[in-house]
């Protein structure tokens, strides 16, 4: 493939800060990609370590480093990677992770396929420091239900993603969601166009051990609430703090937090209200909140599950299997059974 380093089809985006541990191994996996049709942009947010003299060790032309003036942050180094970005895609890879040699290929050879697609993601595999595989970081493949998955959790690696450049701009870009602010570009984004996620494996994702500080943990949990409360206002839900609370329960998966009955009151305020905003198909929709509401029921631990199963508005007939009925009614009898006992 001929190489345009003046208007590439791809440009691979890193933000730099700190990163000389890992960043060599990152940019070389980049530079070993089978697709040749990209720029790599690296912007340097102001880095104390060695990371720039790694970076001025590779002489590759389509290396293109920037600098911010000073330690701006990730959100800025975001949308200035956006502003300086020359392909009409941009792929999404961290300093500390490594992209398989495939990565681009498939995720240009799909978007070729489905032009259009906005965000193009898929699977990876977990790392730790040292490089060691600990896991398989699996996310919904397709592109159906990806969208209104979003209403529950954020179903992309952000390491993974291909995202079109004219999408990100048409969004504004990166908001002050730190450290949720993929989650936030990628729900506004999908809200306007389809988005998707490959069943490959695209990227190692390294995990690390430390520990978050209590001030990091408050700006996580601030930025997730301002995001569920957007979300509620998109499908025009009336703002409820209880319901929003409930949600990130649901969210952050502590299950156990809420009874069953408080669960149905969130979902079925999310039935009501996509029904009146047309936010997602209604069938797609309804489905889904009609299978977590079925796999909710089948671990929780309450009793009497048949009334809340069967009368809530959650329930369509449509979308049960009789195996689902057979399991329902087998772990309402026993749990019945044992409360008699009791």
């Amino acid at each position: 493939m001929d190489i345009n380093i003046n208007n590439p089809l791809v440009t691979v985006f890193m933000a730099a800060y700190n990163g000389e541990a890992y960043i060599e191994k990152a940019i070389q996996s980049v530079l070993d990609q089978r697709f040749t049709d990209f720029e790599l942009l690296i912007i340097n947010d102001g880095s104390t370590d060695r990371t720039l003299d790694i970076i001025r060790q590779f002489t590759d032309p389509r290396i293109r480093l920037v600098h911010n003036d000073g330690n701006k942050g990730l959100t800025f180094t975001r949308n200035r990677g956006i502003e300086e970005a020359k392909g009409q895609y941009i792929a999404i890879l961290d300093c500390d992770d490594i992209a398989l040699p495939d990565r681009l290929q498939a995720q240009i050879s799909f978007l070729g396929l489905h032009p259009d697609i906005a965000i193009c993601g898929g699977q990876a595999i977990a790392i730790n420091e040292s490089g060691e595989e600990t896991g398989n970081l699996n996310v919904i493949a397709g592109d159906k239900n990806i969208s209104p998955e979003l209403v529950f959790h954020n179903t992309f690696i952000n390491s993974t993603l291909m995202i079109k450049r004219s999408a990100m701009l048409e969004a504004g870009g990166y908001r002050d969601y730190s450290p949720a602010e993929d989650y936030d570009l990628s729900y506004r984004i999908s809200l306007r166009h389809p988005v998707a996620n490959l069943s490959e494996v695209l990227v190692y994702y390294r995990l690390h051990g430390n520990n978050i500080s209590k001030v990091q943990h408050e700006r996580i949990l601030n930025a997730e609430f301002r995001i569920i409360e957007n979300i509620h206002t998109n499908l025009g839900i009336p703002k409820d703090e209880n319901l929003i609370r409930i949600h990130h329960d649901y969210f952050s998966y502590r299950f156990s937090a809420r009874s069953a009955k408080e669960f149905q009151q969130f979902f079925e305020a999310l039935k009501l209200g996509n029904a009146a905003s047309g936010s997602y198909p209604t069938q797609v929709f309804n489905e889904i909140l009609y299978k977590k509401w079925y796999t909710h029921l089948r671990h929780t631990k309450e009793k009497r599950i048949l009334p809340l199963y069967f009368k809530s508005s959650l329930f369509e007939w449509q979308f049960v299997t009789a195996k689902e009925l057979r399991k329902v009614f087998k772990q309402a009898f026993s749990r019945n059974l044992s409360l008699r006992r009791g």
